[in-house]
């Protein structure tokens, strides 16, 4: 059969399958299911079931918008999730008896987390609940309601913004995080609480200058797992799993030896990205994300510091949650050459099992093409990259090189899928992309180092391709890039001085830099986006903006 490469118009049939979460008794599990929906122009995420036992599936909800974060409820008759209205996260209880799903929140500014009550039939919710409670209109308040009266009842509130963490098991301890600061969306300090509901005391667990969230509490309520750091490096700290033992009030760091970030920090375009808690068993294991030379793995700990990875190389595990027992875990995984789906990973035996095939009939109709994984010598440490090839190579022939400089100055470009850059190797272009000094995912050492590095990084890294690829032409090189990746892109477009360098960089003072060197530009805009957030754009915008740069590089390159 001949195979078909890669278009545009491909992210209109690509399914994402995220955020696995198994029922309590381990016999089911529910998920998130996105298309595109070309006629409304938008994403539909809706809320998919699996019968373990029996394998099959079905559609629980059919809204036309998104849904996501759904929760079992304890006793596993009912599952809350957030769906979008009108801008807004509301939140929704579907009952498992009747298929019957309630609204639960009809709150103006929505809300933004929520735990079950071990009860069933009660609620937490964090959001802005009750703005005359607080001068500061963006500050959070912590607050329930009760599935019957769905009236909201707030616990903690005031002039600070509340973060809601977890709840115990026996419904006696609250956990939250709490920003003191006016603007709490980027101060470094972020200290956890527990609070005791009956007592209404309030005891500090970390010390104020860390950042801390995802709280999980062991099955026996003992103890606490939590992600955070200290900020010693800004942005570039590695997050870290901790433990905080309630009895003897002490903490614990079990991942210090383990240097290298607790978390997903992959790159794409393909796969949203959900903050992670660490997955308790019943025997007091953890499981938990780690990224680690272009890899986001399951990682297994014991509180003993044992620390090893559960899941295999050259994957991205995108969603996870794990058995009460340990024995199975339930992984969204995508790879390079397929679009995320779930599995099922027998723990004991390392065993996978695919449990969705939603982008089967594109993967075995489509022409995709793996990176090759190279490694250069960096300005202070090795630099990893990976090299795809054109399709339809010819021995013998020169074919043009684009540099993909990521978006995130931490983020990490990994074994995943990534549909821009299959999108490039199908138009001819060989695609080349670089981690360099200050990405995420490797040592704590690189990850500090400042993007001024980066820029040398990057540079060492094309010239040691371009003198070792036969098939790259050394006249016909590209270099794209967004958010900070546009400004890793500009610097390289001004250090090297040289014409038809090719940009994506979102802003018009670029833009008129470029002209003002009287070189070739073209200035895009698209309108209440953040600066590259693919999967905050339109799928319109999505397509437009890849019909811009397709068309830029055909030109100039």
């Amino acid at each position: 059969m001949v195979k078909k490469t890669v278009e545009i118009q491909d992210i209109t049939t690509l399914v994402s399958v995220t955020d696995p979460q198994i029922s309590p008794d381990g016999k089911s599990a529910v998920y998130v299911h996105t298309i595109i929906d070309e006629q409304e122009d938008a994403y539909i995420a809706n809320l998919f079931h699996i019968n373990l036992e029996t394998r099959q599936h079905s559609q629980w909800t059919f809204g036309k918008g998104r849904i996501s974060s759904p929760q079992w409820s304890v006793d596993g008759t009912a599952v809350a999730y957030l769906a979008e209205e009108g801008g807004n996260n509301q939140l929704f209880v579907l009952s498992l008896a009747d298929g019957q799903i309630n609204k639960m929140t009809n709150l103006e500014s929505g809300i933004e987390r929520f735990v079950w009550s071990p009860c069933a039939k009660k609620l937490w919710i964090n959001g802005i609940l009750d703005k005359e409670q607080t001068s500061n209109p963006l500050n959070q308040q912590i607050g329930f309601l009760t599935i019957e009266s769905k009236k909201v009842e707030l616990v903690l509130a005031g002039d600070c913004h509340y973060r809601l963490e977890a709840i115990s098991h026996d419904g006696g301890k609250l956990v939250y995080a709490l920003v003191k600061e006016k603007k709490h969306d980027f101060v470094p300090g972020q200290p956890l609480y527990l609070y005791h509901l009956e007592t209404q005391e309030h005891m500090i667990l970390t010390e104020n200058q860390g950042h801390f969230s995802e709280v999980a509490f062991s099955h026996d309520d003992s103890k606490l797992a939590y992600l955070g750091n200290m900020r010693q490096y800004g942005d570039a700290t590695h997050k870290e799993l901790y433990i905080a033992d309630l009895q003897t009030q002490t903490n614990s760091c079990l991942t210090e030896g383990l240097d290298v970030p607790v978390g997903d920090y992959a790159v794409s375009d393909s796969q949203g990205t959900t903050a992670g808690k660490a997955i308790w068993t019943k025997d007091d294991h953890l499981y938990f994300q780690v990224s680690t030379m272009g890899d986001v793995r399951l990682y297994f700990a014991s509180l003993d510091g044992m620390i090893f990875p559960a899941s295999p190389e050259m994957e991205h595990v995108v969603g996870y949650d794990v058995s009460r027992e340990g024995e199975f875990a339930i992984l969204a995984i995508s790879t390079m050459t397929q679009p995320g789906e779930l599995y099922r990973l027998q723990i004991t035996t390392g065993e996978y099992e695919v449990l969705t095939s939603f982008n089967q009939d594109y993967v075995e109709s489509t022409e995709l093409r793996e990176g090759k994984p190279t490694i250069t010598m960096g300005s202070k440490e090795s630099v990893h990259s990976w090299l795809i090839e054109p399709i339809g190579i010819q021995k013998g022939e020169k074919y043009p090189l684009i540099v993909k400089v990521h978006e995130w100055a931490h983020g990490m470009f990994a074994n995943t899928f990534y549909h821009e850059l299959q999108l490039l190797a199908a138009q001819g272009y060989g695609v080349l992309y670089i981690n360099p000094s200050g990405s995420h995912g490797y040592s704590q050492e690189f990850a500090k180092i400042g993007r001024d590095v980066a820029y040398t990084d990057t540079m060492n890294a094309v010239v040691e391709v371009v003198e070792t690829i036969e098939w790259v032409d050394e006249n016909r090189l590209a270099v794209i890039g967004d958010n900070y990746g546009g400004l890793l892109t500009k610097l390289l477009f001004l250090y090297t001085k040289k014409a038809g360098r090719s940009t994506s960089e979102h802003t018009e003072q670029l833009d008129l830099k470029l002209e003002s060197m009287e070189e070739d530009t073209k200035f895009v805009h698209f309108p209440k986006v953040y600066l590259n957030d693919s999967h905050g754009y339109k799928p319109s915008h999505r397509i437009d903006r890849l019909e811009q740069i397709v068309n830029w590089v055909k030109k100039y390159v």
